[in-house]
């Protein structure tokens, strides 16, 4: 049976979805880390992990810990175990 239609280009969107263990919200930017954060519009944002199991933005996260190298929540010393994207 021949098929009365015929795809000659298709547009896909994809999406990913985080499932973490402890924090959804970017407690830097108040955003959901499954959006990208309010300091990157442009490109998709990067989601990073700490040692302590809390994450983050990339971009949320660096500028923080210049200055304070613990986590924002439990004040444990960052160190990224892994990032998301």
């Amino acid at each position: 049976m021949e098929s009365k239609f015929k795809i000659c280009s298709i547009k896909l969107i994809n999406s990913s979805c985080y499932n973490l263990d402890k924090n959804v919200d970017c407690t830097i930017c108040r955003c959901n880390l499954n959006i990208n954060s309010l300091n990157n519009k442009k490109l998709e944002s990067i989601v990073v992990v700490g040692l302590c199991d809390h994450a983050f933005h990339l971009e949320c996260i660096t500028p923080w810990v210049k200055n304070n190298p613990h986590c924002p929540i439990c004040s444990h010393k960052w160190l990224i175990k892994n990032k998301m994207n």
